[in-house]
């Protein structure tokens, strides 16, 4: 009898182990961390113009990795992209009909500090004029160091976040281009660039820059593609790319 009882108590206790273990497994793999979900419910009111982040409900314990312009790690479920462009599209936000003012914001990039597992940040097409001092991009330099792709194409920004983004040490792609950029207002701004020494590529194309903007790319050591089209430039390509000293993919 006590044999029999023995048996029954070492079955109910496998059985509760593997409930645990089964527990612990649907948890951690088919839903996104609480802490990002409240994240991205933070971002919400920022760039859901339009209704376009509906599917970003506040039910706790939904799987936020399944909502749209999310993208996470199969694995970890931690979140490694996010798209959030023309999610405040400028023409509707970007120009004020009334007054012929431009109506830029500035972010709070502090509000992608949760999300320590980010590989792709994408932010276009959204009237952002610039980052929040003391709460620029530098400031997630780094938490964020597995951020490789940063889009901040067709925005209002001008030559005064180059030193923020200069921090970014572990971009490869960066695209600045349909933006403000001069290369005359912050003059050591893009000298700061030579900083990002995995940079592969970096479009400025559609801005307001002239020749001596190549003295300035010289530095990033490894860069691959620079696309200028739509700028100021002046004088034949292989004349400009000939200050370039690495052998660099020209695009103009």
């Amino acid at each position: 009898m006590m044999m029999m009882e023995w048996k029954w108590l070492r079955l109910i206790r496998m059985a509760v182990m593997l409930l645990v273990l089964e527990g612990c497994r649907w948890c951690t793999t088919d839903a996104c961390l609480e802490h990002e979900r409240i994240a991205l419910l933070h971002l919400k009111p920022f760039f859901n113009y339009g209704n376009q982040l509906q599917s970003w409900v506040e039910v706790k314990g939904l799987d936020c990795c399944k909502w749209k312009r999310v993208e996470c790690n199969t694995t970890t479920r931690r979140l490694i992209k996010l798209s959030l462009n023309s999610t405040r599209w400028f023409d509707n936000m970007g120009y004020d009909m009334d007054n012929g003012n431009l109506n830029a914001w500035y972010l709070n990039t502090s509000m992608f500090l949760p999300f320590e597992e980010l590989k792709s940040l994408y932010l276009s097409g959204n009237a952002i004029g610039g980052d929040l001092e003391n709460e620029g991009f530098g400031k997630l330099s780094s938490t964020l160091s597995n951020l490789e792709i940063l889009d901040l194409s067709y925005n209002y920004l001008n030559d005064s976040i180059l030193l923020s983004l200069s921090e970014l040490s572990s971009l490869r792609y960066l695209d600045l281009s349909y933006n403000q950029f001069e290369g005359s207002s912050h003059p050591r701004g893009f000298q700061l660039l030579s900083r990002l020494n995995n940079l592969e590529t970096l479009d400025l194309s559609w801005n307001s820059l002239k020749n001596s903007i190549l003295f300035h790319m010289r530095n990033l050591s490894s860069l691959k593609t620079l696309r200028l089209s739509g700028n100021q430039l002046k004088g034949r390509l292989d004349h400009i790319q000939g200050r370039l000293i690495l052998p660099v993919s020209f695009q103009l």
